[in-house]
Parts: structure tokens; C-alpha cells; sequence
């Protein structure tokens, strides 16, 4: 048995894989569907034929090794050097397969629920499902090369993302607890519609009245007694925030003792709105630098990408995906916020909201806009290995300031300012959408030829 191999050979190996898997025959495809008790799998020859359109896999070392076995003896009838296997993620019933998989040499990747979803329909025009048609479904996803890389982490970065996700449910828990306190508590308490009569809110346990507006805690006067069902109630509304309070207050902890022997974790810090709980987050859903080419795959993974829908002679508003990971992009979103209590990036950002004046949502783009922002410093700092200095992009002696916002426009392949695209949230741009700026163009250029032509008729 191999060992499994580093991500950074994987990822490599994943794009060499992604190039060829239309056109190489010389490999096994396997699509397998996940289920707690027993996986389905099917297995094609690549581009030739259909070996074995049901095969059911017991999801346990027995039923794997007879897999592998059945796997081994497919390869030599066909005399064919690789097999690639493409899983659906289900919850984690598929880690302890994919593992085993990844072990005996196997290229394992993904297939996103979306795709999934939709290329079912297209397979027989039906709405159907069914464990031997999801098989053929992720096969034939994978013969198409509609896959994502699957990450296998290694210590510590494992025992970060399980951290994280601990600590993501604790944080929704205080969310439903403060719902809890919101919605049902205080409304039959008092009117929803008026702030809780101060003695009422002196009657409420501690735990509770920390998280009421600071308004409505200053002078208190003596409290009065609650309704006993709403006294057993707030009592153990306390308790349950209490105890979500000091997990949080553990996993916080725990997450800064693992996250801080690694080299990058330091650096992370070193910039603007990153603190410790943050770095480890950001560390957990990266991963290692390592494993990005190039800056644009980071964009996609925190779905900071533009994307715009056109056809035709129209042309939709431009704006981020919202696609990847979506606590990274809380992450540098929060980290944005924070950064904006330094006088500096407080400046950008209002330069931001003045550049999209009129438009309601100026606080969130612009502070959107200064989380890609920051996300392109972490990328600089991680790939070089140096802590953000602040005199290294702004302010430097000898170094020129920064242009102004408009007169940047055009630089690294975005159209020049008043052609093209508008910016986001450009207040001059239709809510309906655009023309493109090739097309404006043309109009521009059509009206000056007919005022010419109308000019020369009447001096004529």
C-alpha cells in the first residue's frame, strides 16, 4: 500500500489530469455514488466502452479491498495504466473510500452538487434518480472532465478545519439563541414595537442583558419580578448562552494554539484587520499558498470574481460570483471592517463610498471591494514570505502615491474610464443593464456622422 501523496503533487497531477481527460483512453473511469451502507459504482473503459454499469461496494474494508480487487483485474483485462474515480461529496461518508483510494494510487476528484444535479437531467430527459443512474451520472461528468480537485490536508491544517467548523456551529447556536431571545422572549414580555421597560430588562438573568442594546442597560432601576414561566425560560435561555459563550472563548483558543507554529500565521497577522481567531480561519480555508498558480484561482476560491451576464444588445450589471468558500470571504470581509479603524483605509473606503454616490449599498461594495483588496496583499505577503509593511505600498519615500480611483480605470485589462463596462455599483449605469463600450461606441460615432451630414446640408 502507497502513502498517500502531498497536496501540492495532487494539484499538479489534477491539471495534467483536466488537460487530457476528453481525449485519453488509456485510463479507467469510475463514477461512484455515496450512501452510508453501500456505494454503487459504474466502470468505463475511457472513450471505448461500459464495463460494469452497477456495481454495489459495502462501505467497509472487506467490501473495499474486494473493490480494489475487482478494480486490479479491470485494469489488466484492458491493459490500461491509470484509474481516475469521481465521488459526489456526501456529508463525510465518502473520506474513508477516497482515502483508501488515494492509497492504492488512485486519482480521486469531485463532482460539485450543482453539476451533478443538472447533468442528471440531460442524461435520459428525466427527472428520476436513483443509486446506478447518480453512478452513471458522476461517470459521465467525469468522461466530460466536470470535476474538482479533492484536498486530503495533512496535520496540523486537518485538526484547523475541523476546528473551524466547530466553531462555526457554536457561532450559529449564539445566533438561534439570540433569535430565540428576540423573537419569542421579550415580545410577550412587552410590545415588540418599544424598547423592554427597564425594570423588566434588570429582571433578566446577566447573559441575557448583554446582549440587549447598551441603551437599554445604563440605570437600571430595581427589577420586577417575572411571570414564573418566563423566569424558568430566561433561566435557561442564560445557561444555553452561557455554555455556547465559553465554547467559543475554547475553540478560539485551540484555534490559535495550532494555528501559531506554522510559518504563515505570523504573516497573516502582520496585515491590516487580521487578528488571531481570523488568521487561523484564513490559514484553515487556504490551505497553503502553495497550492495556487496564480492569483485569479485565490479570487475564485473567495468568490471575489466578476462575473456579468450579456446577450444580445444587452448587457447586465457587473458583479462578484459569490462563489467558492464562503466563510473565507466572511473572513476578509470581516478583516476589511477591522482595517478600516486605521485612518488610512478608512480614507479609501470613503473614497469608495463617494465614487458610488447615490447608491444604498456604497458601505458594502466599498467595503467588498477592500476585501479583495486585502486579499491580494495576502497573496503577496504569503508567496514572498514577508510581514506587510505599510510603507512598501503607500507613502514610501521615492515611491509615487497611488493614483486616483478614476484615473486608474483601464489599468490591468479593465476598459478605460467612460468606455466599457461601468464600474460596480456605478450610479451612471442603468439598473436594467448596458451597452458595451464597442457598441456605445458605434452609436457615438453614428450620431456625429449624421450631424456632420445635417451641418453640410444647411450650409448648403
Amino acid at each position: 500500500m502507497r502513502t498517500l501523496r502531498d497536496n501540492a503533487t495532487r494539484i499538479k497531477r489534477f491539471r495534467e489530469l483536466k488537460a487530457d481527460l476528453g481525449t485519453k483512453r488509456d485510463r479507467l473511469l469510475v463514477g461512484i455514488d455515496i450512501a452510508k451502507a453501500q456505494h454503487v459504482a459504474q466502470v468505463r473503459h475511457a472513450h471505448t466502452r461500459l464495463l460494469d454499469k452497477r456495481l454495489p461496494i459495502p462501505n467497509t474494508p472487506a467490501g473495499f479491498a474486494a473493490f480494489w480487487a475487482h478494480l486490479e483485474r479491470r485494469r489488466q483485462e484492458t491493459g490500461v495504466a491509470e484509474i481516475v474515480c469521481a465521488l459526489e461529496p456526501t456529508g463525510t461518508y465518502h473520506q474513508a473510500l477516497a482515502t483508501f483510494l488515494e492509497q492504492h494510487g488512485v486519482d480521486v476528484v469531485l463532482v460539485a452538487p450543482q453539476v451533478a444535479h443538472h447533468n442528471r437531467r440531460t442524461l435520459d430527459g428525466t427527472w428520476s434518480k436513483s443509486d446506478p443512474k447518480d453512478a452513471h451520472n458522476l461517470c459521465d461528468c467525469l468522461h466530460g472532465g466536470h470535476v474538482c480537485f479533492y484536498t486530503l490536508p495533512a496535520e496540523p491544517l486537518t485538526t484547523l478545519r475541523h476546528l473551524v467548523r466547530l466553531l462555526r456551529h457554536a457561532r450559529v447556536e449564539l445566533g438561534a439563541c439570540k433569535s430565540r431571545l428576540r423573537v419569542t422572549l421579550l415580545p410577550a414580555l412587552a410590545p415588540a414595537g418599544a424598547p423592554l421597560p427597564p425594570a423588566l430588562v434588570a429582571a433578566l438573568p446577566p447573559p441575557l442583558t448583554q446582549l440587549l442594546p447598551a441603551a437599554q442597560r445604563r440605570g437600571l432601576p430595581a427589577a420586577a419580578p417575572l411571570p414564573a414561566a418566563f423566569a424558568c425560560e430566561s433561566t435557561d435561555l442564560a445557561a444555553r448562552v452561557t455554555s455556547v459563550q465559553a465554547r467559543l472563548a475554547a475553540l478560539a483558543a485551540d484555534l490559535v494554539r495550532v494555528a501559531t507554529p506554522l510559518p504563515a500565521y505570523r504573516l497573516l497577522l502582520s496585515l491590516p484587520g487580521i487578528g488571531p481567531t481570523l488568521a487561523a480561519i484564513l490559514l484553515a480555508e487556504l490551505g497553503d499558498i502553495a497550492w495556487y498558480s496564480k492569483f485569479s484561482q485565490l479570487r475564485k476560491l473567495a468568490g471575489f470574481d466578476i462575473i456579468w451576464v450579456a446577450t444580445g444588445q444587452w448587457t447586465g450589471r457587473a458583479r462578484i460570483s459569490k462563489c467558492g468558500r464562503p466563510l473565507l470571504r466572511w473572513a476578509l470581509y470581516q478583516a476589511a471592517l477591522g482595517a478600516c479603524r486605521n485612518a488610512g483605509w478608512r480614507a479609501r473606503r470613503e473614497a469608495l463610498i463617494a465614487k458610488r454616490a447615490g447608491d444604498p449599498h456604497a458601505f458594502h461594495k466599498g467595503t467588498v471591494e477592500l476585501a479583495a483588496k486585502l486579499l491580494r496583499l495576502l497573496w503577496g505577503v504569503w508567496r514572498s514570505g514577508r510581514p506587510y509593511a505599510p510603507a512598501r505600498y503607500a507613502g514610501a519615500p521615492g515611491r509615487p502615491a497611488p493614483a486616483p480611483l478614476r484615473a486608474r480605470a483601464g489599468r490591468r485589462g479593465t476598459p478605460p474610464a467612460g468606455t466599457g463596462r461601468g464600474e460596480i455599483g456605478d450610479p451612471s449605469a442603468s439598473q436594467a443593464g448596458r451597452v458595451s463600450g464597442r457598441r456605445a461606441g458605434e452609436r457615438k460615432n453614428g450620431n456625429d456622422r449624421r450631424s456632420r451630414g445635417q451641418a453640410s446640408r444647411s450650409a448648403e
